[in-house]
C-alpha cells in the first residue's frame, strides 16, 4: 500500500503517463525541431480544452463571443493573423463539441428548429445557387464571401437556442457585452487622449488607414475595431440595447450601470467620427417608443427625438465643435461623399439593369479587386451593405434579404407587443429588436452586418429574440412555483 511505501499501480499510472510525455517531447525535438516538440506538449493542454467543451459548452460558446470582439484588433498586432479563418475554427469547434456531447447525452438540438433557423436556410441556399449564377467569373469569390454573408448566420442561429436557452444565460451575454463595450470605448479614450500605439500607427500611415481615418474634420477614432464606422456603428447599437435595458431593472446599481455603458457608447459613437452611426440610435429609439404603446413615453420620446434633429439640422449651436459638426454634417443632403455614393449608385443602376441575380456574390465593390480585378463593378465602391447585397446578388437575392430582415423584426415587434407578459424581458427583446433595426437602418450607408464583431453580435441577438417566448414560459413556471410555494407556508402556518 503507498503508506507503507508501495505505490499501487493506479497510482503509478499519472508518473508513467508523464515520464512517457517527456520522452516523446523530447524524441519530437531531437529528431523534427523544436516547433514539432512544442505542438507535442501542447496535446495535452488542447485535449482538457476539448473535454471542458463537452463538459461545459457554454463556456466554450461564451469564449467565442468573446473572441469575436477583439479578432479583427489582434490582426494589427499579430499580421497575418487570419480573421474569418479564426472564426470559422471557434464555430466548428462548437459544433463539434455539441457533436461528441450528443453522443452519450442529450444535447436539444430541438431547440433550434424555429423560425430563425428556417429564414437563415433560406438566405444559404439562396446564397448557395448563386455559386451557378452566369455572371459569376470566380468561385474562390464565392468561397471566400460565403461565410460573412450566410454561414455565420446559421451557425449562431442554431447554437444559440441549443446552448443558451435559459432566461439567465441573456442576461449573462448581456453583462460580458456591456463590458466589452467599455473596454472598447477605453481603448478609443486611449487613442483620442494618449495617442496611436506603434501597430496602429502603422496601420494608419503605412497601410494607409489615414486616408479614411485622418481627414478634413479631425481624427476619426477606431478602437480594436476593423475602422472607425464599424467602431461607430457598434457603440450605437450598445448605446440603444443598454440604454433601454438599464428601464427594465429594478435593481438599481444595475440600472445605473447600463445607463453609464450607454453614455460611454455614446461617447465612443461620437468620437468615431462615423456619420451614419447615428441612424442607429434615432432608428432604434424610434421603434423602442412605438413598441412601449405608452401614450407618455411616445409623446416624449417624440418630442426628444425631434429636438436632437431640429439642433443638428436647423441650428448652428456648437458648430465650433468638431463633434458636433461632423454629426451635424449626416443630415446635410448636399454633403460631397452623399453625392458621390448616389452617383456611384446611378452607374451602379445602369449596368445592373438585365442582371436579376447579381454579379456573384464578393464580386462588387473594392473587395471584389483581389478576385475580378477588371470588371466594371470592382471599380465601383458599394459603400452599403443593402447596395453590396443588390449588386452581387441582383434584385432578387436583396428582396430575399429584405423579406428574411423584415420577418424577424416584424417577429420581434409583435412578441414584444402582443405576446411577451413578462415586463423585464420584454423590455430587453424590445432593446434586441431596437437594435437590429438601428444597425439595418445604418447598413444603408455602411458594410457592416457581416463584419465582426457586429455581425455576430447581430444573428446572436436575432437568436434571442426567437428564444423570448421561451424564456417567457420559463418565468412563468417559476413564478408559479413560488406562489405554489408561498402557498404551502401559508397553510403550514395557519395549521
Amino acid at each position: 500500500m503507498e503508506r507503507h511505501g508501495i505505490i499501487s499501480g493506479k497510482g503509478l499510472l499519472p508518473y508513467l503517463g508523464l515520464t512517457l510525455g517527456i520522452g516523446a517531447v523530447a524524441l519530437a525535438v531531437i529528431r523534427v525541431g523544436y516547433m514539432a516538440g512544442a505542438a507535442l506538449g501542447c496535446l495535452p493542454i488542447l485535449l482538457y480544452i476539448i473535454l471542458f467543451a463537452i463538459k461545459k459548452p457554454y463556456w466554450a460558446y461564451t469564449w467565442l463571443f468573446i473572441a469575436n470582439y477583439f479578432v479583427l484588433g489582434l490582426t494589427r498586432y499579430i499580421p497575418g493573423l487570419p480573421a474569418g479563418i479564426v472564426m470559422d475554427c471557434l464555430i466548428m469547434f462548437n459544433l463539434f463539441t455539441l457533436l461528441i456531447r450528443s453522443c452519450y447525452k442529450h444535447v436539444g438540438w430541438e431547440r433550434a428548429r424555429n423560425g430563425l433557423t428556417v429564414a437563415s436556410l433560406v438566405w444559404l441556399t439562396y446564397c448557395f445557387l448563386e455559386l451557378f449564377n452566369p455572371q459569376t467569373v470566380s468561385a474562390t469569390a464565392w468561397v471566400a464571401l460565403i461565410r460573412g454573408y450566410a454561414l455565420y448566420f446559421v451557425a449562431i442561429a442554431i447554437l444559440t437556442p441549443i446552448i443558451f436557452y435559459r432566461y439567465k444565460d441573456l442576461k449573462r451575454i448581456l453583462f460580458i457585452w456591456s463590458v466589452l463595450t467599455l473596454l472598447a470605448v477605453l481603448k478609443s479614450w486611449i487613442q483620442r487622449n494618449i495617442g496611436f500605439d506603434q501597430a496602429e500607427q502603422y496601420w494608419l500611415f503605412v497601410e494607409r488607414g489615414h486616408t479614411t481615418h485622418i481627414i478634413r474634420t479631425g481624427v476619426r477614432y477606431f478602437s480594436f475595431f476593423s475602422d472607425a464606422a464599424n467602431f461607430g456603428s457598434s457603440m450605437g447599437l450598445s448605446m440603444v440595447v443598454f440604454g433601454i435595458a438599464s428601464l427594465y431593472y429594478k435593481n438599481r446599481w444595475i440600472r445605473l450601470y447600463y445607463i453609464a455603458v450607454a453614455a460611454a457608447a455614446c461617447y465612443g459613437m461620437m468620437i468615431s467620427g462615423t456619420r451614419s452611426a447615428l441612424a442607429v440610435p434615432f432608428a432604434g429609439f424610434t421603434l423602442f417608443i412605438i413598441l412601449s404603446k405608452q401614450i407618455k413615453m411616445i409623446a416624449a420620446g417624440a418630442i426628444m427625438l425631434a429636438g436632437v434633429f431640429i439642433f443638428l439640422n436647423y441650428t448652428h449651436i456648437g458648430h465650433s465643435n468638431a463633434l458636433i459638426r461632423r454629426a451635424r454634417s449626416a443630415f446635410d443632403l448636399n454633403d460631397a461623399s452623399f453625392q458621390v455614393r448616389l452617383k456611384n449608385q446611378e452607374l451602379m443602376r445602369a449596368y445592373m439593369k438585365d442582371k436579376p441575380f447579381g454579379v456573384g456574390i464578393g464580386l462588387g465593390g473594392g473587395k471584389a479587386k483581389t478576385y475580378a480585378p477588371n470588371a466594371y463593378l470592382s471599380q465601383i465602391p458599394t459603400d452599403s451593405w443593402f447596395v453590396m447585397i443588390w449588386v452581387e446578388t441582383g434584385i432578387v437575392g436583396l428582396i430575399v434579404h429584405l423579406g428574411v430582415l423584415f420577418y424577424i423584426l416584424g417577429y420581434g415587434c409583435y412578441q414584444v407587443m402582443f405576446r411577451l407578459r413578462d415586463k423585464q424581458l420584454r423590455g430587453l427583446t424590445a432593446g434586441l429588436t431596437a437594435g437590429v433595426f438601428g444597425i439595418a437602418v445604418c447598413s444603408y450607408s455602411n458594410e457592416i452586418f457581416g463584419q465582426f464583431p457586429t455581425g455576430i453580435i447581430m444573428y446572436m441577438s436575432q437568436a434571442f429574440i426567437f428564444l423570448a417566448p421561451r424564456f417567457d414560459r420559463e418565468l412563468a413556471e417559476a413564478r408559479e412555483k413560488r406562489i405554489e410555494h408561498e402557498h404551502e407556508h401559508e397553510y403550514l402556518d395557519e395549521a
